[in-house]
């Protein structure tokens, strides 16, 4: 237990460095996400919105104003999580690749990267909804909290996953930023009031927001719904990982058996003593034997 829990627990202590170093994803969570929330509860009108929340079983009725915050709330911290989590799995790449080089199990670095991704987005939920509670009464914190918990995982584990298909940070920040812009407008009750559209069960907020306005409006307990969410980060995360797992691949210690051509040829020494051939022979300008016979 010891010898498996050390190397996962200073991983995740460089991965949890790693998040908090990130000024700017920091200052974003802490004064862009409350500054969305009062922009759209000055400007968002209020009158009472029919729309579908299949955790209810039906259509309900909410105010306009307070759906726009729950969806403007969402937007903010899943573009958040998804940032940081895309940035820290590009940066540390060649570290971590490194470590596998010297022997670090790749195990322990994506359980540790999994385990940091579940704080950041638990931290950011919770905060979230400490700001919609202050801004409007929900009728179950906890279930609200559990949502955007779920919605901080997707995108989390969307963002890992970019963080090892994609080389450059603009990339990464486009398809978090049009992902989640995407993917908010298409469950925000304002634009999408059935939400019966065969596909969108299959878009990675569309759980989570139903978890989020049913725990916000509703009685009924979210948590089959929000639990997509957290499929969605388990997809995402895996196909990373396994995309770290084959770059890492061939990073190996060659046995005393290898190939002449392998890599253990590759790294020998040269040779300092002459070979047994019987003539005459020279050492080259490159520490070889040329035999001059």
């Amino acid at each position: 237990m010891r010898a498996h829990g050390t190397p996962f627990s200073t991983a995740l202590r460089f991965a949890l460095a790693a998040h908090v170093r990130n000024r700017l994803a920091l200052a974003l969570a802490v004064a862009f996400t409350p500054g969305w929330l009062l922009l759209t509860r000055a400007c968002s009108y209020h009158v009472t919105l029919h729309f579908q929340v299949f955790p209810a079983g039906g259509y309900i009725g909410a105010d306009n104003n307070q759906t726009s915050q729950v969806s403007s709330v969402m937007n903010s911290v899943t573009v958040i999580t998804g940032f940081m989590a895309f940035l820290e799995t590009l940066k540390s790449g060649p570290l971590e690749r490194r470590l596998v080089l010297a022997g670090y199990r790749r195990r322990h670095l994506m359980a540790a990267k999994a385990a940091a991704l579940l704080v950041i987005a638990a931290l950011l939920a919770l905060y979230a909804t400490a700001l919609i509670h202050l801004s409007f009464t929900q009728r179950q914190v906890a279930g609200t909290a559990l949502a955007l918990f779920a919605a901080n995982t997707a995108f989390g584990g969307l963002g890992i996953m970019l963080g090892f298909l994609l080389r450059g940070e603009l990339e990464g920040f486009f398809v978090v930023i049009m992902t989640s812009i995407i993917d908010n407008g298409l469950q925000n009750p304002g634009l999408n009031p059935p939400a019966d559209q065969p596909w969108l069960p299959f878009t990675p907020l569309y759980g989570p927001s139903q978890a989020a306005y049913a725990a916000a409006f509703t009685q009924a307990w979210p948590g089959a719904h929000a639990a997509r969410g957290l499929v969605w980060f388990a997809l995402t995360s895996t196909a990373g990982m396994l995309a770290f797992w084959l770059r890492t691949r061939s990073f190996y210690a060659p046995g005393p058996r290898a190939s002449a051509n392998g890599p253990a040829a590759a790294h020998a020494e040269p040779r300092t003593t002459p070979p047994s051939t019987g003539g005459p022979v020279r050492p080259t300008a490159r520490g070889r034997w040329h035999d001059t016979a």
